[in-house]
């Protein structure tokens, strides 16, 4: 037992040496310990944005990812309504009565889908609609910020010009 207790104590202080600095609980009053030098900061990347302007045309490009997922999400419920409808159509018929007027007859799976099918696509279809005037809006929004920024930053790069054959601002 004593002998695991040596051999564990001794991989510890190995380990501690090799990380280079070893903690220990402060026994007296009087020991001053030295803080932890600071983590390096990584060198900032510089970029071409101002950093609100990235924010800006990062936030626009995940609102019109999430509203382009609920058109997806609103398309696909549209189909499955309109597969379910048609479904409970194909599950009726047209029968004849005595007095010459036409009448649908559902068995009980028709009865249930045409109408299952009917509301899901439906208001499905209003989804569809609302999401796909709101994707234009925001993909609008997020060119608006690009062209900005293009405008912002596109002529005062330095380029190679070559009408002139040297670099211009």
């Amino acid at each position: 037992m004593q002998t695991l207790s040596v051999l564990l104590a001794a991989v510890v202080a190995c380990v501690a040496s090799l990380e280079g600095q070893a903690w220990a609980q402060q026994t007296s009053p009087g020991v001053q310990t030295q803080p932890a030098p600071a983590p390096m900061a990584p060198p900032p990347q510089y970029s071409l944005y101002r950093p609100y302007d990235e924010r800006d045309l990062e936030d626009a490009k995940e609102r019109s990812r999430v509203v382009r997922n609920g058109l997806i999400g609103t398309s696909a419920a549209f189909a499955l309504g309109a597969i379910l409808g048609g479904i409970g159509l194909s599950q009726c018929s047209t029968s004849t009565n005595a007095d010459g007027t036409e009448d649908w007859v559902c068995n009980n799976a028709g009865d249930v889908l045409a109408p299952l099918g009917g509301t899901i696509a439906g208001l499905s279809a209003i989804g569809v609609l609302t999401t796909g005037i709101m994707l234009g809006v925001r993909n609008k929004h997020v060119r608006e910020i690009e062209r900005e920024i293009r405008r912002r930053y596109g002529t005062r790069r330095l380029h190679w010009d070559e009408k002139s054959g040297s670099f211009v601002f």
